[in-house]
């Protein structure tokens, strides 16, 4: 039985929250007099906190574009990996050097979040690797940021 690329999207979506929880919790057990209220406003407001904006960012676009019910292919699924890889491990053109400056100590620190980081591994290995044609690759890259973009419905009478 063959996995579709909304099933291994969903799956990847589920794993990289699953990996935001653990890396929450590390960031909890290390500022212990952070409330749940404070550490919501410091995840959404704080620029100390961007970082782990870029994998809230990166789940988002990938359930976005899962609710459109737009046909995705084999190409999505490479620009997906691709920003993953190079987020997480810092592989590829994608890499993200300050998730990957504030992540990385954490990974050392907390035996969980390293178990979810290797499925995470796990599951990328079954993505396909970006064209290394550029222009098919910057093309691909292109049509998944358009499919990301998130746009509010207008409200009527507002301006």
């Amino acid at each position: 039985m063959s996995v579709t690329t909304d099933e291994q999207l969903r799956a990847l979506s589920g794993k990289l929250q699953d990996l935001h929880a653990h890396a929450l919790d590390v960031v909890r057990e290390l500022n212990p007099s952070v409330n749940p209220g404070t550490l919501l406003d410091r995840l959404v407001n704080d620029p100390q906190w961007a970082w782990l904006r870029s994998l809230s960012a990166l789940i988002a676009d990938i359930d976005h574009v899962l609710a459109q019910k737009q046909p995705l292919d084999d190409r999505d699924r490479a620009v997906v990996a691709a920003h993953a890889r190079g987020m997480l491990y810092g592989e590829g053109e994608l890499v993200n050097g300050e998730f990957l400056d504030r992540y990385r100590p954490l990974l050392q620190m907390s035996p969980s979040l390293a178990s979810v980081h290797g499925e995470v591994k796990g599951l990328l290995r079954r993505f396909p690797a970006e064209s290394e044609n550029e222009s098919e690759r910057l093309h691909a890259r292109h049509t998944w940021a358009m499919r990301c973009k998130h746009h509010a419905a207008p409200q009527a009478g507002l301006n």
